[in-house]
Formats: C-alpha cells, sequence, structure tokens
C-alpha cells in the first residue's frame, strides 16, 4: 500500500505537537506500507519540490506558493499574516503542485493532517484523481484562522464555510481526541466521512523510576509553553500562597510571552526555578524527578500529549477539564479541576499531599498502565485498519460507478 501524508511542516521544521505527531505516525507506518509525506519546504517557487527520504520516510517538500513560509513566521505583521491565511483559502498555485505530485505518486489513499500553507483545497486535489482521503483533525483551524481562542469572528466564519464546503470529498476524519472530532462535525464539517477517535502515539519508554513516596513536600512541574492559555499563572498563583512544608519545589520548563512576568512574580520565592526551553530529554528527565506534574490548559487542547509523556515516566498528572484533555488523563474523576482557577489547583495539590506512599505508589502503577494504550503499535493497527476500510468502500463505489454505465 502507498500512502501520501499531507502535513503544513515536516521534520527538521517543527513548531508543535502536530509536526511530532505527524512524523510519529509516517516513521511508524514505514514497515508495513510505502509512506510519502507531502509538505511545504522554505525553498523560492523556481527551486520545484526537494525530495528526500528520512527514516524510511519519502518527504516532497512544495515551494510554499504563498506570501511567505511557516516555516518562518518570525517578523510577520498582523496584517501579513491574515494575508497568508487568506491565500490559504483556495491557493491555485499550490493545489496545482499538489495534483501534479499526486498524480506523479499514484498513491492508494491521502491521508492529511494540518493543512495551513496547503489549504482545505488539497482535498478537491484529491478528489480531481480520484484519490480516497482520511483527514485528522489536530487542531482548529478548519474552523478558525489561529489554533488559539478565537478573537475574528467574521474571519472564522469565512473559514468554517470553506472548510465546510471541501470537507463534503473526505472519506473519513480522524479526532485525536473526542472533543476536537465533536467541535468539527458540530460545525457541519465532514458531512460525508466516516468519523472515529484515535488519540496520539507519545514516543518514550514506559518505566517509572523510583521515587519517594512517602517524603511530604512536593515537587510540582509545569512542561509546556508559558502563554496565558495555557493557566501557567493561576498554577503559580495557587502554589505561591501555600506554605514550604507542602511545595518545596517548582520547575517550570518552557518558553513564551508570561516568562519574564512570571519570573518577576516568583523573584522572592526560590521555589520556583524557569528552565526556559530544554530538550525533550531534559524535559523528562525533570518529569520522572517531580511528585506531580500539572496542566492547566484553560484554552481547549486537542490532545495532551505532556500527560502521556508525564505517565510514562511514573509521574502522575493533575489537569484542567477543557478540550481533548479528559480524555488523555487516567481517573478524570480524581485528577480533573475546573479551568482557569487558582482554587481548583490549590485544593488537589493538597489533596495529593495528603496521600499515603502506598496511595502513590498505587496511582503511579495505574497511569504506567494507562498509558500503554498510546503506543505506536496501537496506532499503526489502528490506522492501517481504517486505510484497508477506506480501499474497501473506494472499491465498492468503483464498481458501482462502472456498472452503472
Amino acid at each position: 500500500m502507498r500512502i501520501a501524508i499531507v502535513n503544513s511542516l515536516y521534520t527538521p521544521h517543527i513548531i508543535g505537537g502536530a509536526e511530532i505527531s505527524t512524523q510519529i505516525l509516517a516513521e511508524s507506518l514505514v514497515p508495513a506500507a510505502d509512506v510519502h509525506v507531502l509538505t511545504v519546504g522554505g525553498q523560492k517557487r523556481g527551486a520545484g519540490i526537494l525530495t528526500e527520504v528520512v527514516n524510511g520516510v519519502t518527504v516532497h517538500r512544495l515551494p510554499c506558493n504563498n506570501l511567505y513560509w511557516i516555516g518562518e513566521p518570525q517578523g510577520r505583521g498582523a496584517l501579513m499574516k491574515a494575508a497568508r491565511r487568506m491565500v490559504d483559502l483556495y491557493n491555485p498555485a499550490q493545489i496545482r503542485s499538489i495534483r501534479n505530485l499526486l498524480s506523479d505518486l499514484k498513491p492508494d489513499l491521502v491521508h492529511t493532517q494540518n493543512l495551513s500553507g496547503l489549504g482545505a483545497g488539497t482535498w478537491a486535489a484529491c478528489a480531481e484523481e480520484g484519490l480516497p482521503v482520511a483527514h485528522t483533525l489536530r487542531d482548529y483551524s478548519l474552523l478558525s484562522p489561529v489554533s488559539s481562542p478565537i478573537k475574528n469572528q467574521a474571519l472564522s466564519r469565512i473559514y468554517r464555510s470553506t472548510s465546510l464546503g471541501f470537507s463534503k470529498r473526505v472519506s473519513a476524519v480522524v479526532g485525536i481526541s473526542s472533543h476536537i472530532l465533536k467541535r468539527h462535525t458540530d460545525a457541519g464539517l465532514f458531512p460525508n466521512a466516516a468519523k472515529l477517535v484515535i488519540p496520539n502515539a507519545v514516543d518514550g519508554e514506559i518505566g517509572g523510576g523510583a521515587k519517594d513516596f512517602g517524603r511530604k513536600p512536593l515537587r510540582i512541574g509545569y512542561f509546556g509553553r508559558i502563554e496565558p492559555e495555557k493557566g501557567v499563572r493561576e498554577l503559580v498563583d495557587a502554589i505561591r500562597f501555600l506554605p514550604r512544608n507542602m511545595v518545596e519545589q517548582v520547575i517550570v520548563c518552557g518558553d513564551g510571552g508570561l516568562k519574564r512576568q512570571l519570573e518577576e512574580l516568583c523573584r522572592h520565592d526560590d521555589r520556583f526555578s524557569f528552565t526556559g526551553k530544554v530538550s525533550p530529554e531534559e524535559a523528562r528527565r525533570h518529569m520522572a524527578k517531580v511528585d506531580v506534574t500539572f496542566v492547566p490548559s484553560v484554552w481547549e487542547e486537542p490532545f495532551g500529549r505532556v500527560i502521556i509523556e508525564s505517565y510514562q515516566v511514573g509521574t502522575p498528572v493533575y489537569a484542567s477539564a477543557v478540550g481533548g484533555i479528559p480524555d488523555a488523563v487516567w481517573n478524570p474523576g480524581d485528577f480533573l479541576f475546573e479551568p482557569g482557577s487558582a482554587e481548583a489547583i490549590q485544593a488537589k495539590i493538597i489533596a495529593f499531599h495528603s496521600l499515603t506512599g502506598d496511595e502513590k505508589r498505587r496511582i503511579q502503577a495505574q497511569c504506567l498502565k494507562h498509558c500503554r494504550g498510546f503506543t505506536k503499535k496501537s496506532l499503526v493497527d489502528k490506522h492501517m485498519m481504517l486505510y484497508e476500510q477506506i480501499q474497501v468502500v473506494q472499491h465498492v463505489y468503483a464498481q458501482a460507478a462502472l456498472n452503472g454505465r
């Protein structure tokens, strides 16, 4: 089977979790299929398509054919960014490039991911080539031009309308959480598609390190961007007013617009350590050392990758009950809290502090068991089953069309 995976960016150009998840999917499928990735590169239009093989995956990097490449967004004003997103609504040059490449590759099916820099018109190109399409929802960019709380309702309505029209050509739509799937289908998108949830696989060894479960002053970790929508300020506020015999250390791993402000806020509290952006390996080491991780997002996270990463090293997680996070959390009844509430976070810290060592040890065992549902094997098995079903349906339609002549 030849599969063409389409995504805005591909390694080594990584902005966030979508690029990581797409790479994991592509490389995990290599033993079972001939995998090609169509993505957008930073080269000028005249350079044409650049092709290379990365870990068994054949990667085709198309010129951006837009005002600028999304892999280098720095220094672009709001007007320029808005104009680029409007071009994405229908970019004939990019659609033509995609269609020509698909015509040459002749894949059995196309699996699209994030389409910024490519546009939902990609699905029209697939339909013109007679190719079935699966699409994985990794963010909200089909509903809004930015994957963050929607600010421009008029522009968002244009996006939804355009996406809805093109999405009628999609055979199957996959949500990485039940929440993100529902948000899109409630908006009317993908009316003709089969619908299912396949959570991301989270790469990493599973094995909880030894912890001193009986020690009482807690070491708390936060891992992610330091932005208002991530709820880091609420976490900091919750901890600042708790005594040292309850919380002795807070590791904040990441960077973002709020980092300096929070560092200034905590300058007289030496329990807080702001590491800045660190490598994934270093982040995992910090995760393994803390007693508990907090994911206090206030916006609708599509998934909760950091939750599974924390479980893999044996560290429990408390997280806000928003977006796709509840799908990732073990025992949501106890480990979810109200988003945007420092008081709710405080209550969870106090609750965890009161647990006995044996209770914490049992929680760790359950977290390690839970994260095994997010492995590469599970990811590949579910996708290969989906691809085979799509091909069967495509064959039935083709035979019906022939018989109708």
